[in-house]
């Protein structure tokens, strides 16, 4: 059995490809990266190392031939993501893969998310291909709120215009081992995971900051310019600033409220804490 994850120098790929040499031997283990450049790392761990580019289809045919199983870690170039994903997809069918698991997003096939057309888009193409799959839909990050985690970690309140609205926030981590073990089919088989933890408010997570740096972290709920003017003047870049704003929104419209077990089955435990992560940034 063959196993492969791509864009393996991407954060969550990587995190992925460390927790799979727990579940299958590395020398099952095959990763794409885009040039010889970025390869040594991972030959050096004794992994095989081939050379595809999602924008190059045939790279990803011969990248994909004699494998079983693939990790489908979706791109980050949003102004060519749709071609590439359905290079990706094609790629997979006619190299004969017989399973994929797509790292998606909430809810994707309903969802209005800011990041959901073209996870539904994708979805849709590998349903379409004829392949088993497994959608791994993650929720959000912790680590999406690092800027406004440093910023009260030097004293400033935390600030948001989600008002009430919830997240299932979890780790990197947590969800790059869930997809490792989908992967190696050592979770429980199902089609779609929706991967995330307990939903929380902002108000619950100044709580959860405040336990894990022991002392009092307020809160400042604003209106969305407030936001956007906050962020700037703490040093994002207004481009940020304004995703940053537009993602409070679809989480005070509770699209990010999409509450399941499914990581903690995957994972056998409990979705680690937060206590730790938020100390250390």
């Amino acid at each position: 059995m063959k196993y492969l994850v791509t864009s393996a120098t991407g954060d969550l790929a990587g995190r992925a490809v460390k927790h799979l040499k727990n579940f299958v031997p590395v020398s099952d283990i095959v990763v794409t990266v885009r040039s010889e450049e970025k390869a040594k790392a991972f030959r050096d761990q004794g992994l095989e190392v081939r050379i595809a580019d999602f924008l190059d289809k045939p790279s990803l045919v011969e990248a994909f031939q004699g494998i079983n199983r693939v990790l489908f870690v979706s791109s980050n170039d949003l102004a060519t993501r749709k071609q590439q994903h359905q290079n990706v997809v094609e790629a997979l069918k006619e190299a004969g893969v017989e399973y994929v698991v797509y790292m998606s997003a909430p809810n994707a096939q309903n969802s209005t998310l800011v990041v959901a057309p073209d996870h539904k888009f994708t979805e849709q193409l590998i349903m379409e291909s004829g392949m088993d799959y497994g959608f791994a839909r993650n929720n959000w990050y912790l680590e999406n709120e690092v800027f406004m985690l440093k910023a009260v970690k030097n004293g400033a309140p935390l600030t948001y215009s989600a008002g009430d609205g919830r997240v299932c926030y979890a780790l990197k981590e947590d969800y790059a081992e869930a997809a490792a073990r989908i992967l190696a089919g050592v979770a429980p088989k199902q089609s779609i995971y929706e991967l995330g933890g307990e939903p929380i408010t902002y108000e619950q997570l100044a709580q959860i900051a405040e336990r894990a740096l022991g002392r009092e972290v307020k809160t400042n709920p604003v209106s969305d310019e407030e936001f956007v003017n906050t962020l700037v003047e703490l040093g994002l870049p207004k481009e940020a600033a304004q995703f940053s704003v537009i993602v409070q929104k679809d989480i005070r419209n509770g699209l990010l409220d999409v509450p399941s077990d499914d990581l903690e089955k995957v994972l056998g435990r409990k979705p680690a804490p937060f206590d730790e992560f938020i100390r250390s940034i």
